[in-house]
């Protein structure tokens, strides 16, 4: 898979957002604001990912023992917080994404993005789940044939954006996850805005 990665602060002080690329696996982090630790816990999530995955393929239980991972590096830290995304590419035109939190991915077919996540947020729209804290590991099994493209954000993205605006920005020739960060910016966005596309 190709990958395009872009982050801003946006109208924060802070910026705890965070992504990680390898050649088989994306991952988006963000750091709950107002918590201690929030970037730390954000950064460790995302290292602890790309450490496990290493140069290789991430299949179901590497993705478990990956999230396992991320969970206990970022309790070792103390305090912070995060949500987490994670899509690895698979053989055969298949992805797996696994996620906690209201990070969101989602599948860009035609004209239109499809929310290939559920954020795990309670009625009155808190979160209910997040890093370090994964009881039980949501995972997705997304068909990724040639062509096709998945987007991860964090919800400063998600918040702002329509599915169709995500979605046409997703496949322009130019930097998609540059643009897709520009638009949530110009849209008004008040958190941080993180985007990484991936093309397949």
């Amino acid at each position: 898979m190709e990958t395009w990665a872009h982050s801003d602060p946006g109208m924060r002080e802070d910026q705890e957002d965070v992504f990680g690329v390898t050649r088989f696996v994306a991952a988006v982090a963000d750091g709950m604001g107002g918590h201690v630790g929030g970037r730390e816990a954000a950064m460790a999530a995302v290292d602890a990912i790309l450490t496990e995955a290493g140069t290789d393929r991430l299949d179901r239980a590497g993705l478990e023992a990956a999230f396992d991972f991320a969970a206990s590096c970022v309790r070792e830290g103390g305090g912070g917080g995060a949500t987490l995304v994670v899509a690895a590419e698979q053989t055969g035109g298949v992805t797996l994404v696994a996620w906690v939190g209201d990070s969101r991915a989602y599948r860009i077919e035609r004209d239109s993005a499809q929310q290939i996540t559920d954020d795990h947020v309670g009625p009155d729209g808190g979160l209910e789940r997040w890093l370090p804290d994964v009881p039980d590991l949501d995972l997705v099994r997304v068909e990724t044939p040639p062509g096709s493209h998945l987007v991860l954000c964090s919800d400063g993205i998600s918040d702002v954006l329509d599915s169709a605006t995500i979605a046409l920005l997703a496949i322009v020739d130019d930097d998609p996850a540059q643009l897709l960060v520009e638009e949530a910016l110009a849209a008004g966005a008040s958190d941080n805005c993180t985007a990484v596309v991936c093309a397949f």
